[in-house]
């Protein structure tokens, strides 16, 4: 078993907590709303918001509970860099989305996270995302009936 010296509460650990805490009452308070039924169900389209929000809520307390026991694993040095790659594929998937279509913009996202975290091979990166998300794009037009923005890609299927 580890050796866990006790030390003062973690501010930042318990800030994180909380804030998972907010996120648990803000889902929770958009899905009560969420009245609409299909017959005589029992569970409707609330069942799962209220799940994602009870286990927000779980892991919040337990954060928390964790920060004030002082006992959090310690933290890696900063990278902004690899918080740049992901934020900078955020922004290049929303601009492209409408335009290049799903998979090209989600494939650039996957490369520069892969990227992100500490992957050199962006061609391999590139066409693993292009696969990845060619098959969710599949999956969500073709068997959910969903529509997903469509470029030059997604025309060929």
């Amino acid at each position: 078993m580890a050796d866990e010296s006790h030390t003062a509460p973690d501010r930042s650990v318990i800030a994180i907590g909380a804030a998972l805490l907010v996120v648990s009452g803000v889902v929770f308070w958009q899905s009560w709303g969420l009245r609409a039924s299909f017959g005589n169900q029992a569970i409707g389209p609330q069942m799962m918001p209220f799940l994602v929000s009870g286990l927000l809520a779980v892991f919040g307390v337990l954060t928390i509970l964790e920060g004030l026991r002082g006992v959090a694993p310690a933290r890696d040095s900063e990278d902004w860099s690899a918080v740049l790659w992901i934020a900078g594929g955020l922004a290049v998937m929303i601009a492209l989305v409408k335009t290049a279509g799903f998979v090209p913009a989600t494939a650039l996202l996957f490369a520069a996270t892969a990227r992100a975290f500490g992957s050199t091979r962006a061609l391999v990166d590139l066409a693993l995302g292009a696969v990845i998300a060619l098959v969710v794009y599949l999956f969500f037009v073709r068997v959910l009936g969903l529509s997903l923005p469509s470029g030059f890609v997604e025309t060929l299927f």
